[in-house]
C-alpha cells in the first residue's frame, strides 16, 4: 500500500531539554525575589517623595517661575528707581522755590509748580506701594503689574511736569532780579550823571580854595569811571537777558519731554547752554549789587563835596555894601538891625505856623535829645526815634531779600538849624523848620531805585512798607502837591509832610 504525504506536514516536535537540575532552578527563584524587591523598594521611595512635596515637607527647586511672578519683580524695580529720580525732582524742586530765584518769580508761575510738587508727592506714594515683594501668587503677581503698568504712564508725565514747572519758576525768577537790577542799576547812574553836572557847574563857578575844589574835582572823576562802568555792565546785562530768554524756552521744552533729549550729546549740550546762561546771570545780579552800591555811594560824595565847596564859595562872598545909591539900602537911613528898618522874615515861617494845611508846627521839632533818637542800623550817620528804628530795620532787611540790597537812606532826622539851612521859600522841596517831619525823627528820604516813581523798589515798597509801620504820604504821591518818589515816613507822624 502506498504512503500519502500530507499537504500540510506537521512541525517538527521541539527538542527535548534535559531537565534542569535541582540547585539552578533555587538560583532563579534567588533573582526573581531580588528583582522585585528592588522594584518595591524603588516605587515606595517615589511615592514617599511625592508625599513629601504634596504636604510641604520640602520644596523642589524653582528653574522656571510663574511668568506673572517674575514679571512682579521686574516691575518691582522699575518702580524703585521711578521713586528715586522722581524723589530727586522733588528736592530740586523745592530747593528751587527757597531760593532768590523762586523768591522774585511770578505768583502764577511759583502756583504751578507748587501743584506739580502735590502731584509728584501723591506719585511717590503710589510708587512706594508698588514696591512691597508680592507672596508669590498668581493673583497677587498680576494685580501688582496691573498697577505698575498704569504708573508707568502716569509717572512720566508727573515726572515731566515737575520739571518744566520747576524750569518756569527758575526762568521767571532770574527774569525778574535781572530786570530789577538793570532798573536800580539805570536809577543809579542817571542820579550820578545829574549830581555829576550839579557838581561841574558848582566847580567851574566856585572861588573856594584849592583842597575842595580838588576834592569835588576827584570826586567828579571817579563819578565819570563809574558811569563808564556802569554802561558796560547794562549793554552786559542786555546780553544776559537775551540769553536767559533764549534758555527759558529750550529748558522748559527739555524738560517737558524728557525723551525728545535722550540723546547724550542733545542733553549734555542742554545743560551746558543752560549753565553758562545761569552764570552770566549770576555775574551780572552781583556785578550790579556791587556797582549800584558804588554809584549811590558816589553819587553822595560829590553832592557833600559840591555843598562843601558851595558853603566855601558864600563864605568868602563880600559883603555888600549899603549906601544912599544901593537900591536895596533903607531909605529912611535905619540900621538894619532896628526892627523898625526892617520888613518881615520870609524865611522861616512864624513859630506855631506852617504854609501848607497838611503841616503842623511844633517846638521839639529839630530838638530832639540823643536819648530819643537811634541810629538807623544799615545807614551809619542818620538816625530816626528809637521807637520806631526796629520796624524800619524789619522793612529793609524784607528788602534786602527782595533786591539783595540795603535800601539807600539820604535823608533822615534833621535839627532846626539843618532844616532851616535846606529851606527855600521859593521851592516846595523842603518844609519850613519846626513844619518838617525830618525834625519829628519819623521821615525818611530813601534813593536807589526807590527814587524813581513806577521801579521795581518803589513798587515793591508801597506794597509792604505799610505791614512794617511805614508809608509814602498823600502829598508825595505822583498827584499830590510835590511828587517825592523818596519821601517816606511812619505811620507815627504827626501830620502828611
Amino acid at each position: 500500500m502506498l504512503t500519502q504525504t500530507p499537504l500540510w506536514p506537521e512541525p517538527p516536535a521541539p527538542p527535548t531539554s534535559p531537565r534542569p537540575r535541582r540547585g539552578t532552578r533555587a538560583s532563579e527563584r534567588r533573582r526573581k525575589r531580588w528583582t522585585i524587591g528592588i522594584v518595591a523598594a524603588v516605587t515606595s521611595l517615589v511615592v514617599a517623595a511625592g508625599s513629601a512635596y504634596a504636604f510641604d515637607v520640602f520644596e523642589p527647586e524653582a528653574t522656571n517661575p510663574p511668568s506673572a511672578v517674575a514679571g512682579a519683580q521686574a516691575a518691582i524695580a522699575e518702580s524703585v528707581s521711578l521713586q528715586t529720580a522722581l524723589t530727586t525732582d522733588l528736592d530740586d524742586a523745592r530747593a528751587v522755590l527757597k531760593s532768590p530765584d523762586g523768591k522774585a518769580a511770578d505768583k502764577s508761575t511759583r502756583s504751578a509748580l507748587n501743584t506739580a510738587i502735590e502731584d509728584a508727592e501723591r506719585a511717590v506714594t503710589s510708587l512706594k506701594s508698588v514696591t512691597t515683594s508680592p507672596s508669590g501668587t498668581e493673583a497677587e503677581a498680576t494685580a501688582l503689574l496691573k498697577a505698575s503698568a498704569a504708573l508707568d504712564v502716569d509717572v512720566p508725565a508727573v515726572t515731566a511736569a515737575l520739571r518744566e514747572a520747576t524750569a518756569a519758576v527758575a526762568a521767571s525768577g532770574r527774569q525778574a532780579r535781572l530786570a530789577r537790577a538793570v532798573s536800580g542799576l539805570e536809577t543809579a547812574r542817571d542820579a550820578l550823571k545829574t549830581a555829576m553836572v550839579d557838581g561841574e557847574q558848582v566847580h567851574a563857578e566856585s572861588t573856594a580854595d584849592a583842597a575842595g575844589r580838588d576834592a569835588l574835582r576827584a570826586a567828579l572823576d571817579d563819578g565819570g569811571d563809574l558811569t563808564a562802568q556802569a554802561d558796560k555792565l547794562l549793554a552786559r546785562a542786555a546780553e544776559a537777558q537775551a540769553a536767559t530768554d533764549a534758555q527759558t524756552a529750550a529748558d522748559i521744552q527739555a524738560d517737558a519731554s524728557p525723551a525728545a533729549t535722550a540723546q547724550a550729546g542733545t542733553v549734555q549740550a542742554a545743560g551746558a547752554e543752560a549753565g553758562a546762561a545761569s552764570e552770566a546771570s549770576a555775574d551780572v545780579l552781583g556785578d550790579a549789587s556791587r556797582l549800584t552800591k558804588a554809584l549811590t555811594e558816589a553819587t553822595a560824595g560829590i553832592e557833600e563835596a559840591a555843598a562843601a565847596v558851595s558853603a566855601e564859595t558864600a563864605d568868602d562872598a563880600p559883603e555888600a555894601e549899603t549906601d544912599a545909591t544901593d537900591p536895596g539900602a533903607d531909605d529912611t537911613g535905619a540900621d538894619p538891625g532896628d526892627d523898625a528898618g526892617t520888613t518881615d522874615d520870609t524865611d522861616t515861617a512864624p513859630a506855631g505856623t506852617c504854609p501848607e494845611p497838611d503841616q503842623v508846627w511844633s517846638a521839639e521839632n529839630g530838638h530832639l535829645s540823643s536819648s530819643e533818637l537811634a541810629q538807623i542800623p544799615f545807614a551809619s550817620g542818620h538816625y530816626v526815634r528809637s521807637d520806631v528804628v526796629g520796624a524800619l530795620a524789619e522793612l529793609n532787611a524784607a528788602y534786602a531779600a527782595e533786591f539783595g540790597v540795603n535800601m539807600t537812606i539820604n535823608s533822615s532826622y534833621r535839627t532846626y538849624a539843618e532844616q532851616e539851612a535846606l529851606y527855600n521859600p521859593s521851592s516846595k522841596t523842603a518844609a519850613p523848620p519846626g513844619c518838617s517831619n525830618h525834625g519829628t525823627g519819623l521821615a525818611i528820604d530813601i534813593g536807589g531805585g526807590v527814587a524813581t516813581f513806577g521801579s521795581a523798589q518803589y513798587d515793591w515798597l508801597k506794597a509792604n512798607a505799610e505791614a512794617y509801620g511805614w508809608v509814602h504820604p498823600p502829598f508825595a504821591e505822583p498827584s499830590g502837591r510835590n511828587p517825592e518818589p523818596w519821601h517816606w515816613q511812619s505811620v507815627k507822624a504827626p501830620n502828611s509832610y
